[in-house]
């Protein structure tokens, strides 16, 4: 969502957040954030990471040029690519999705100077780890805003069990704070889209990602706009049966800088890779990479994350409290806090 000026790496940050909620037969399922032990030496916002055979290929917005695009291994060694479009300009947020007719496209935002206006468009990779883009296409002329509205864009497309594309968005339809909303467009042939009816989530989230879309049960991670009382961007989950109609999001990660713009992938049964963006002094971002999990406590339960109407919310007696060791904070369902914690 924004555009960074490139500086240094900042100090890696210790992060370990988690989220309890309770399901069916007393099953008690955790979400747990832990940041991963590597300096990636990557700047910028709005990453969007392939898996590819050789590693993490990461495209991120990272200063006046744009898009630049870097291949991670799984220590955290990352290495730039080339890479070329035929937009004319400088794009930003690429999300990157394979169309029914088995064409791999990039998506992404660009600004039309003639016109002070920015926009969603597409383009055909030209070959198989998209580092090189075709001509651009406008999406839709309903994904087209003025420049100055900033708390816009971040496109994410995804491929719906049918094969049609979906586009999730961040849009502002009226001033304020925290009145930003997230839109979605889909599309039959991965080229011209069509506005969904409604909202997908209100109240000031952005950045959404996509991390499942399986039998009915959709996981998405996301961020909010600093709408919290610490003032800074979370990271926050939120479930779907549909991929249109979302719980309330539940939120991740705690105080300290604005973390926003995540991305990933699931690496193995309910473990996810996450990579997100890190604020830091003057505006400056870093990526960083983190694991995401989901454990269930229960013996011989099985994790489903909608497999419950209301799965972010505690039966109407229960009580959360807040659990402390060390660094690591623990919001849990309960009286009583895990051994080796203390109530806070």
């Amino acid at each position: 969502m924004r555009i960074p000026r490139k500086l240094p790496l900042a100090v890696s940050i210790a992060l370990v957040a988690s989220i309890v909620f309770v399901q069916p037969a007393n099953a008690v399922v955790q979400w747990e954030l832990i940041d991963d032990p590597v300096s990636l030496g990557m700047t910028g916002v709005s990453p969007h990471v392939e898996k590819t055979p050789t590693g993490d290929r990461v495209w991120r917005s990272d200063g006046p040029s744009g898009t630049v695009v870097s291949l991670c291994n799984d220590a955290g060694l990352c290495t730039a690519e080339a890479f070329s479009t035929g937009a004319g300009g400088p794009i930003n947020d690429v999300t990157i999705a394979r169309t029914r007719s088995g064409q791999l496209r990039a998506y992404f935002k660009q600004v039309e100077p003639s016109t002070n206006t920015q926009a969603v468009y597409s383009a055909p990779c030209n070959d198989a780890n998209c580092l090189s883009l075709g001509a651009a296409t406008l999406t839709t002329t309903a994904m087209r805003v003025s420049r100055e509205i900033r708390a816009w864009g971040v496109p994410d497309a995804v491929v719906l069990p049918n094969g049609d594309i979906r586009i999730y968005i961040v849009e502002q339809p009226e001033g304020g704070s925290c009145t930003e909303k997230i839109a979605s467009y889909t599309s039959t042939d991965g080229i011209s889209f069509t506005k969904d009816p409604g909202w997908r989530l209100e109240g000031g989230f952005v950045d959404t990602e996509v991390l499942r879309i399986r039998g009915g049960e959709w996981l998405m991670i996301l961020a909010d706009i600093a709408c919290t009382a610490s003032r800074n961007q979370k990271l926050f989950v939120s479930t779907s049966t549909d991929g249109l109609t979302w719980t309330q999001p539940e939120v991740l990660t705690g105080s300290g800088p604005s973390r926003l713009d995540p991305t990933g992938y699931e690496v193995s049964p309910n473990v996810f890779r996450i990579y997100y963006s890190v604020g830091g002094p003057n505006n400056t971002f870093t990526v960083q990479r983190a694991t995401l999990r989901i454990k269930d406590t229960a013996k011989g339960g099985g994790v489903g994350v909608t497999n419950t109407p209301k799965v972010t919310t505690p039966p109407a007696k229960a009580k959360t409290i807040t659990c402390v060791k060390g660094k690591t904070v623990r919001k849990v369902t309960g009286a009583k806090c895990p051994a080796g914690f203390k109530k806070r």
